[in-house]
């Protein structure tokens, strides 16, 4: 998945910009719980993967309002090593 969405109120809850330029790092499982009326598949599938790992997201003022583009995500593989 090359972006995400995320509504007004998460980027009001994660202190993103919804309309302007923004950047952040965001745990999978949270994004994924401050989805009020939940996400579609392809979007859920997607961050319960991450479970409870950082997803990079960030988005330019030009992108469609609310879609931030996954910048990069910890390698899976790598990190179950670590646990």
């Amino acid at each position: 998945m090359k972006q995400i969405y995320l509504d007004r109120e998460q980027c009001e809850q994660f202190d993103v910009n919804y309309f302007e330029s923004s950047s952040t790092a965001l745990r999978a499982d949270r994004i994924l719980a401050s989805k009020f009326n939940g996400y579609d598949q392809q979007h859920t599938r997607f961050l319960q993967d991450y479970q409870a790992r950082q997803v990079m997201l960030t988005r330019n003022r030009d992108d469609a309002p609310g879609w931030f583009t996954v910048m990069n995500t910890l390698d899976k593989e790598q990190s179950n090593g670590k646990e």
